[in-house]
């Protein structure tokens, strides 16, 4: 049987779902079918934080918890970003970055952990989705405008894949943006209905990926 890692945040993990066999990875799961692994973290990203968050598991970015995943996968989806900007705190950086110290640095350091364990042509990433206030994050418990859009973010991650020759799927548009999105349950969550749209671009593209009727 196909084995899927799925490595991500609240999104994957299936919070804001009331019922988690609505969660996308577990569809995906029943209808490939597929032996899949949720490996997503409420709150987690791809950079480290600098200052420390409130829950500790917020703070398990994604490149650290690579060696923590079965390696035995055929293929590793990869759905994060939208923390960092959301509330991460750290610097955006350069595309010289290699540690998890920035963003850049934190996506390259996250491919290349994960180009430790497999090949490239095993590794999906998919693009942050859209988001209420993409252009504003909180600061001190206000509305600030951020240094990057959501974005920005999503096309750091498009590029640094690139470099790495490895493919990247955007359902910005298929999803819709945030406001009245019926796929959202909270301007950024997806809610039961949200789960099973993304399960179905996921599912066809999957397919693709591994050769599947």
């Amino acid at each position: 049987m196909i084995k899927i890692n799925f490595l991500g945040d609240s999104i994957t993990y299936g919070y804001a779902v009331k019922d988690m066999n609505n969660c996308f990875v577990n569809i995906i799961g029943r209808t490939l079918p597929a032996e899949v692994r949720n490996y997503g973290i409420s709150g987690t990203r791809f950079a480290k934080q600098i200052v420390p968050s409130l829950s500790p598991s917020y703070d398990l970015y994604f490149g650290s918890r690579v060696k923590d995943m079965n390696p035995d996968a055929n293929l590793v989806v990869v759905f994060g970003g939208t923390n960092d900007f959301g509330h991460g705190d750290a610097p955006i950086g350069n595309d010289n970055d290699r540690s998890p110290d920035t963003f850049y640095g934190g996506t390259h350091h996250l491919i290349n952990e994960l180009l430790k364990h497999y090949k490239k042509e095993q590794l999906l990433f998919v693009l942050p989705l859209h988001r209420l206030w993409e252009t504003c994050v909180y600061g001190n418990g206000e509305k600030e405008v951020a240094s990057l859009p959501l974005s920005g973010y999503a096309s750091i991650i498009e590029s640094v894949c690139k470099e790495y020759d490895i493919e990247t799927l955007d359902y910005r548009k298929e999803m819709g943006e945030a406001i009245n999105n019926p796929y959202l349950a909270d301007g950024l969550h997806l809610n039961d209905k949200g789960h099973i749209k993304f399960a179905s671009l996921l599912i066809e593209d999957i397919k693709r990926k591994l050769l599947l009727k």
